[in-house]
């Protein structure tokens, strides 16, 4: 009897997640994209484990996620990168999926004057 009791608990016991291909499980980090700011500043992945970029724009005009070194760092990136930027209507989110390497990036938004009124930050992968 108490080992079906026991073999009962371990049913309920939390799995590791993981990926269909049997890797980890995607991180999933939400970045939001505000009037020339982003939440986080400073973005903290780890290298080698496979991440979803979700960018959601809070503010009615567009913004861009622009890291170019850091996307062509990266493996098996797959959304609407194109050179290394990602642009995000207003009232929108965009996904990016990603596997980051080791290094310090830049991150910026490119739309006129954004950059200089502090839409900036960095992206440490450990």
């Amino acid at each position: 009897m108490r080992a079906v009791l026991f073999a009962s608990l371990l049913l309920l016991l939390p799995l590791p997640a993981v990926a269909q291909d049997g890797g980890p499980a995607p991180q999933t980090v939400e970045v939001r994209l505000s009037s020339f700011d982003f939440t986080p500043s400073a973005i903290v992945l780890t290298a080698g484990r496979p991440v979803i970029l979700h960018l959601v724009n809070s503010a009615g005009g567009g913004h861009n996620f622009s890291a170019p070194q850091f996307f062509a760092a990266a493996t098996g990136v797959s959304g609407p990168v194109s050179e290394g930027v990602v642009e995000v209507p207003g009232h929108q989110s965009v996904d990016i999926r990603l596997t980051p390497s080791r290094g310090s990036y830049r991150l910026r938004c490119t739309h006129t004057m954004h950059t200089a009124f502090g839409m900036t930050g960095t992206i440490t992968v450990e």
